[in-house]
């Protein structure tokens, strides 16, 4: 490795480290302080705690290595350029493309493994963080009754009590809404009353004294039904629970797949989504005639290609390489019920498990004296309940047709956003040096300036083309791909202009380039008259 190559990196490792560290805890932050209200008293083990917060990491990651990136290679590249390191080296011949050519080498490489992280670890631990989520907001230790307000002790059960003694368990002034007999809500006021736990500790009683019910006969608002009570006790089962992981959990969201899930998921998907979307066609000719224009969903491709150069093409052929001699033994194999070819036969097992051979058709040899088979019968004119039924099967088909075009582009987002997200690494260091080496000596605060103005635009056309592509208005690789396609393009144009210039970097500061700005139009006008 050569001397500049070892310099330039090691001049960007400093910030990429200190960014990413100050980026990540400044969105774990956040983060926790919005779960804040899940986790306090709670009486979470400290494991379960623990746990949290490292399931949450790789997403924060995942977000925050390529502000970290634009960062690090914004500060070193102005650095450089502030101490005239950078007019030194074109000096001498070294253009600044060279100066970044090793610092390119290392994005890739950086992308390539956010592609594996993005791929492989971040789908496991926001799996896993969502069973904690859910075992979490399961949990409820304890019950803590405050006066004067409204507490709700379930969904359907709100309990509030004027004054309560903490000694005794003793309510006073006690009004009750229960909403769980639907329409017949009930609600029940009185005196006094008294809040115990079972002897297992899950299990509510409420005991009342000197009060009355009353409720809704049928859910009719017009009657009433009154019952006063000298003593009623009210129970509530599982109000209380500890803390329980969940062992399995079958069930995985889009972001909890890899990307070879999501393409098996995918291909099964567009097969229902072509069978539905034929269906609803033929409903709609049936119904407005043949020719008759009808608006339906575009269609979607059987497969997505990134996904499937990834899965079938790229990982499929490593496999291929790496067990050769499994994949030969497996191609070998003849397999069991496979068409054969030279007109034999097609065993086709029944539901016994039996193999049995279709009967062969008779070829029937055209004769005078033969009857022809008859025609298929005229389809009787369509009637009013025939096309009351055939409307509603097409509602029905337009349905199904939107619920599996919004999983279909949902998981086509999800794979692209992947791939886009891991590429932004390389996107951001063809596109910081320019802007850095343009304002030399901004500093720190040019750096953090315009990594939030560059993050901020990105991240509002990648969300931006997700919530677009979501509901079909683009494809999904326009949605993801554009926001790095418009930086990349930015970034090759704003280094050409670099290369071609012919000043010695001395100036930067935005001060000044606003005064060469202010100037180079007096002397426009000044030419001109």
């Amino acid at each position: 490795m050569k001397l500049l190559t070892r310099y330039v990196i090691r001049e960007h490792v400093g910030p990429l480290v200190f960014a990413l560290s100050a980026l990540t805890s400044l969105l774990m932050l956040q983060y926790v302080a919005r779960q804040l209200a899940n986790l306090a008293g709670k009486g979470l083990p400290w494991g379960a705690i623990g746990k949290f917060f490292v399931l949450s990491l790789p997403f924060t990651i995942a977000m925050t290595l390529p502000m970290a990136v634009l960062v690090a290679t914004l500060y070193a590249f102005g650095r450089m350029a502030a101490e005239h390191e950078i007019t030194a080296f074109k000096a001498s011949g070294v253009r600044v493309r060279s100066l970044m050519a090793p610092v390119l080498l290392c994005a890739l490489g950086l992308s390539l493994f956010m592609v594996w992280f993005n791929d492989q670890l971040l789908p496991r631990t926001n799996h896993e963080l969502r069973i904690l989520n859910n075992d979490i907001a399961k949990t409820r230790p304890t019950l803590a009754l405050k006066e004067q307000v409204m507490n709700p002790i379930t969904d359907q059960f709100f309990l509030r009590v004027a004054r309560v003694n903490a000694s005794t368990n003793r309510m006073y002034d006690v009004t009750i809404y229960d909403l769980r007999k639907g329409p017949e809500r009930q609600t029940i006021y009185a005196d006094s009353g008294l809040f115990l736990l079972d002897g297992a500790g899950e299990n509510l009683q409420l005991q009342l004294y000197d009060g009355y019910a009353q409720e809704f006969v049928r859910g009719d608002p017009r009657k009433l039904q009154r019952g006063f009570f000298k003593t009623q006790t009210v129970q509530l089962r599982g109000i209380v629970k500890q803390f329980e992981a969940t062992r399995e959990d079958g069930y995985r969201g889009d972001r909890e797949q890899t990307v070879c899930q999501m393409h098996e998921t995918y291909m099964q998907k567009a097969k229902d989504f072509t069978r539905l979307r034929n269906d609803f066609m033929n409903y709609a000719a049936r119904i407005q005639g043949k020719g008759a224009m009808v608006r339906v969903s575009r269609d979607r491709p059987k497969k997505e290609v990134l996904s499937t150069f990834y899965c079938e093409t790229l990982l499929g052929g490593l496999e291929r390489v790496l067990l050769p001699k499994k994949a030969k033994a497996q191609a070998g194999t003849p397999q069991t019920g496979s068409p054969q070819t030279g007109g034999a036969q097609i065993a086709v097992p029944d539901s016994g498990g039996v193999a049995v051979t279709p009967p062969a058709q008779p070829a029937v040899a055209p004769s005078a004296g033969v009857v022809p088979p008859p025609a298929p019968p005229v389809p009787p004119v369509a009637t009013q309940d025939t096309m009351t039924v055939f409307a509603a099967a097409m509602n029905a088909a337009q349905q199904q047709l939107l619920a599996e075009r919004e999983v279909l582009d949902g998981l086509a987002v999800e794979i692209h956003k992947k791939f886009a997200l891991s590429f932004a690494c390389l996107v951001f260091v063809l596109f910081g040096p320019p802007i850095a080496l343009r304002f030399p000596r901004g500093g720190v605060g040019v750096t953090i300036g315009v990594s939030i103005v560059v993050f901020g635009l990105y991240y509002v056309c990648l969300m931006g083309g997700e919530a677009l592509a979501d509901k079909g208005k683009l494809p999904a690789y326009v949605a993801m791909w554009i926001a790095n396609v418009v930086f990349s393009l930015a970034g090759i144009a704003l280094l050409w202009r670099v290369e071609t210039t012919t000043d010695t970097s001395r100036g930067g500061g935005l001060r000044d380039w606003l005064a060469d700005r202010k100037a180079r139009k007096q002397m426009s006008k000044a030419a001109a008259v």
